[in-house]
């Protein structure tokens, strides 16, 4: 197994950009760099961060923004938190229809009628 990626963007006030985003399975939200955020002009949802748990454990809070967007194709609004790298989480993956390949390391379509996680075992 290796890492996946999925092809989408983001749209804020002032520009669009495109992103290769590491799918992530154990993450929660849409994850881009603070300076994207920045650039993209991304409203804040007023009064709400959201509580991640970082690889060590530790829980960190952090703003969270409306993101506009495509993932491989299909549009999507949610929420988005700054990170280190952009990455898409397994409740878009979900809600989108999603699942991870982990042979092909690509994300494709569940079938229609098909529901559970975001991977193909």
């Amino acid at each position: 197994m290796g890492v996946t990626y999925a092809k989408g963007s983001i749209t804020g006030k002032s520009a669009t950009r495109e992103y290769d985003f590491l799918v992530d399975t154990g993450a929660t939200w849409v994850g881009i760099p603070q300076e994207d955020i920045d650039a993209l002009a991304l409203d804040a949802v007023p009064n709400a961060t959201a509580a991640l748990m970082t690889a060590d454990g530790s829980v960190v809070r952090l703003p969270i923004y409306v993101a506009v967007g495509m993932l491989e194709g299909t549009g999507f609004v949610n929420g988005a938190v700054p990170a280190a790298v952009p990455l898409v989480g397994y409740k878009l993956l979900q809600d989108l229809g999603f699942k991870v390949d982990l042979v092909s390391e690509r994300i494709e379509p569940r079938p229609d009628g098909d529901i559970g996680p975001p991977f193909l075992l």
